[in-house]
């Protein structure tokens, strides 16, 4: 294991242990306070029901290795932060809440693992794009290249990887954070795709890794990526009512960052897809 990696689970070993009477769950919402300030917004806080206070970057560490990808640690504890539904009973009610305002604004119920994380990276592209270009144009050019900044091959391995220590921690609730993050570095990755896609958007996968409803999965990639944005910005700005951004969201923005999701999962499938399988 290397010594950067080594280092992140020490820390995080030691700050569990000095917390007996917190489950792994709570821990790693508390452990976000150590990533990075921009990681503390108002968005988690809603999804969330609690946003801890930034500390100090303990585990901002750029670059480690997990099944075989090249994450940022930081990033990834974010996103492990995203996928703990239910930390203490706030958090609980929070998302319910959640849950609530996106059946009632986008027709259904979705829960903060579904708003965050890889969705999030997914749509922040939309976002910076709006902003700078404003709603009335769709130039591909520039929403791809800040797609490709925003949302990179490296930023969706930290949210995939995250989301497979995720599941192992509410398989196996007495797991420790640094030893459910050990085991899942053993896994391969291809893997943890695939189950990313059928636990999330019910996606068919064929043996050697290809989706077979690519359209049913990219439709309900595009419905997560509206319902992010429409939740982020009408809801936390107060303008559910006047659906001011709802308004301002170009189908062909979604279209675009939904395929470019897309093909960095199925090319993750095929590329790590192990051949006895």
């Amino acid at each position: 294991m290397a010594a950067s990696l080594e280092k992140m689970l020490r820390f995080i070993d030691d700050y569990q242990q000095q917390r007996p009477q917190e489950s792994s769950i709570q821990v790693v919402r508390s452990l976000r306070a150590y990533t990075r300030a921009s990681y503390a917004s108002k968005f988690w806080e809603i999804v969330a029901g609690n946003n801890p206070t930034f500390i100090k970057g303990e585990l901002d560490n750029q670059s480690v290795v997990l099944m075989g990808q090249s994450i940022d640690f930081a990033h990834f504890m974010a996103a492990l932060s995203d996928q703990t539904w239910g930390g203490n009973l706030r958090s609980t009610l929070s998302d319910g809440a959640l849950w609530l305002s996106s059946k009632l604004l986008t027709g259904r119920g979705y829960d903060s693992r579904e708003y965050t994380a890889a969705i999030g990276d997914t749509a922040q592209p939309i976002e910076v794009y709006l902003d700078k270009y404003g709603p009335q144009a769709y130039e591909p050019e520039a929403l791809t290249k800040l797609m490709n900044q925003f949302a990179s091959a490296q930023d969706y391995a930290s949210d995939l990887v995250a989301f497979a220590v995720g599941r192992l921690l509410y398989e196996n609730p007495a797991l420790s954070v640094s030893s459910a993050i050990s085991e899942a570095s053993w896994f391969n990755y291809s893997d943890t795709v695939r189950r990313y896609l059928v636990d999330m958007f019910d996606a068919q996968v064929a043996p050697k890794g290809f989706i077979v409803n690519g359209t049913q999965v990219r439709s309900r990639i595009s419905e997560r990526i509206r319902a992010y944005l429409l939740i982020k910005r009408d809801v936390i700005k107060g303008t559910a009512f006047n659906r001011s951004y709802r308004q301002r969201i170009r189908p062909a923005l979604i279209d675009h960052a939904s395929d470019h999701f897309i093909k960095y999962l199925q090319q993750a499938m095929v590329y790590h897809h192990r051949p006895n399988n």
